[in-house]
């Protein structure tokens, strides 16, 4: 009688190769998930729901902080090298920016703002924190995104211009995304601060250090708090204090 072998064929399991941390392709999924937080959290929280805009914040802040957490673990960024990258020159551009931006906040006619404690944690919360949150998402997250899918190098004008020009095109794009998600933003449009934000976004864009851009953008919304609290521009969603 025959025995009969039963072949089993030899199956070789290898671990799936994961896309580099720095490729288009991941760091680009990292984009579209703050594209999707950036429109969710203002349309539920603000659009939708109507929150205070205090607590509305508090729900940003946190989850912004934890993509921002997530980004960097997940794609092991170096995070004191983004922020002595080119230094000198952020902080440089981020002081002539900033003092163009404030001038501008207190041309614009003055509105009724809180009084006492409220206010000063109003210039912290609405202003400085907000402002740097707002900087990280809009600016600084975007900024990271391009300059790392190239390689971290930015060696020759070929590809300082590819960084110029894509860094551009995510930081438009996702300032228009995230300011879509506020109800006052899908009446009037977004090119308001499309605009204001493209300023902010100069010192990183010119220098690939986030701290001039971070800077800016808090003390236009610090400037905001103290001279038009009231704004329907500046510092969604708007509040009002008579």
């Amino acid at each position: 009688m025959e025995t009969t072998g039963l072949h089993i064929p030899h199956v070789h399991f290898a671990p799936r190769r994961e896309a580099h941390p720095e490729s288009w392709a991941t760091q680009l999924r990292w984009y579209a998930l703050a594209a999707a937080i950036g429109f969710v959290v203002p349309l539920v929280g603000s659009s939708i729901l109507g929150l205070q805009h205090d607590l509305y914040l508090g729900i940003y802040f946190v989850a912004v902080g934890a993509l921002l957490w997530a980004y960097a673990s997940a794609t092991r960024l170096d995070v004191r090298a983004a922020l002595v990258r080119n230094w000198k020159l952020g902080v440089a551009l981020g002081v002539v920016v900033g003092v163009l931006l404030v001038r501008n906040v207190f041309s614009d006619n003055a509105t009724p703002h809180p009084s006492g404690a409220y206010y000063w944690f109003e210039l912290i919360w609405r202003g400085g924190v907000y402002g740097a949150v707002d900087a990280l998402l809009l600016t600084v997250l975007p900024c990271l995104v391009v300059y790392r899918s190239l390689g971290g190098r930015l060696s020759s004008w070929r590809l300082r211009l590819e960084y110029l020009g894509a860094a551009l095109a995510l930081i438009a794009t996702l300032t228009a995304i995230y300011h879509l998600g506020y109800t006052q933003y899908r009446q009037d449009g977004v090119r308001a601060p499309e605009t204001g934000n493209l300023i902010i976004s100069l010192p990183m864009l010119l220098s690939v250090n986030p701290i001039g851009s971070v800077a800016d953008h808090m003390a236009m919304h610090i400037s905001a708090v103290q001279h038009e609290y009231n704004t329907e521009v500046r510092l969604p969603p708007p509040t009002n204090v008579r």
